[in-house]
């Protein structure tokens, strides 16, 4: 894979915590490509709440943070921080039907701004930016 990588929320929690049904294939994945990496304040947060809500990882806090402050220093160079997010205005063009939309296709938009690929586990993400990790 060429371009970069924002990396959504299903795939660092599928990464990061080998408890996760998915651990295995985001790995594999992530070891084959060795993509640069973008993230951003919303990937983040995303996955330091997920870490803390789901009941099989069950994260405090200050143990998701440190698993994704880790994971960052270990990719050195090849990570990159968004620092400035665009306002949701950004959407407006997009033909989002649910409110389960919005935050993927924020995403995806994201991404291409960035020139990225938004990977993901989730295989309900249809935009052409979403690269399902097979």
């Amino acid at each position: 894979m060429s371009k970069p990588c924002l990396l959504d929320v299903n795939a660092l929690v599928g990464l990061l915590w080998s408890v996760h049904s998915l651990h295995g294939r985001a790995h594999a994945w992530f070891a084959k490509e060795s993509p640069v990496v973008l993230g951003c304040a919303f990937t983040e947060l995303s996955f330091i709440r997920v870490s803390m809500a789901d009941k099989t990882i069950a994260a405090g806090f200050a143990d998701a943070e440190h698993a994704l402050a880790q994971f960052t220093a270990s990719l050195g160079r090849r990570y990159r921080f968004i620092d400035k997010l665009p306002p949701a205005s950004m959407l407006r063009a997009q033909s989002i039907r649910t409110h389960k939309e919005v935050s993927d296709h924020y995403l995806c938009e994201l991404a291409v701004a960035n020139g990225a690929r938004l990977v993901t586990l989730d295989a309900g993400i249809k935009h052409p930016a979403a690269w399902l990790i097979a």
